[in-house]
């Protein structure tokens, strides 16, 4: 059993979505851009419809138990969510924090990508500068 938590913010110029997911195998984000400020309506139908495109980061360990609640219990802490979030309008800081690990990490792996297609392109002007040098100086 999977908990999924959507939050809908106002981020500079463009209304934003995250999807903060715990499960058994632990814990992870995603990020979606509304641009104008979606309605219920549309909310409810992203999810129904485009939740499986989300593209959640890698699993992060947490130590959650989740555990069988009664069902009014339930809805009680989700009252209580719901009012703190109308009071900050802000994903929660763990989700902030996994967001930027996950920049980092692509930031890294994409300078390491360009960095070796880069000495791959110099490597190949080298040859290709050496073959033009000795076929100038062929039978002379």
């Amino acid at each position: 059993m999977a908990i999924v938590k959507a939050t809908i913010f106002f981020e500079k110029r463009f209304w934003v979505g995250t999807f903060e997911r715990t499960d058994k195998e632990g814990y992870s984000v995603a990020r979606h851009i509304f641009g104008a400020e979606p309605s219920d309506h549309e909310i409810h139908e992203f999810v129904l419809n485009h939740y499986q495109e989300l593209k959640f980061g890698e699993l992060k360990e947490v130590n959650i138990q989740i555990q069988r609640m009664n069902p009014k219990r339930i809805q009680r802490e989700i009252r209580r969510e719901m009012e703190k979030i109308k009071e900050t309008t802000k994903p929660s800081k763990m989700a902030q924090d996994y967001i930027r690990e996950e920049i980092e990490k692509n930031k890294k792996q994409k300078k390491i990508l360009s960095s070796v297609e880069n000495q791959n392109v110099k490597d190949e002007q080298f040859a290709i500068k050496q073959q033009k040098r000795k076929e100038k100086h062929r039978g002379h």
